[in-house]
């Protein structure tokens, strides 16, 4: 029970840096309209640091679920 208490903490957290991704790469995205330079890289960064993000959040909620915790 102690252990899935720490997934939805694990949880908890990656929604909130999965979150600040969002609000980075739409800083990036509104940067690269000014044509900012070098923002290209470091925007795809961020998107594939967001899309691991989501696939942490995925396993996360599949082991939370398969154990009948309610995760959300």
């Amino acid at each position: 029970m102690e252990n899935l208490k720490l997934i939805q903490k694990k949880l908890e957290v990656v929604k909130k840096h999965k979150e600040l991704l969002m609000l980075e790469e739409a800083k990036l995205i509104r940067m690269m309209y000014q044509r900012k330079a070098g923002v290209s890289k470091k925007l795809a960064v961020v998107k594939r640091e967001k899309f691991m993000a989501l696939a942490q959040e995925a396993k996360l909620l599949r082991i939370l679920k398969q154990n009948g915790y309610p995760a959300v």
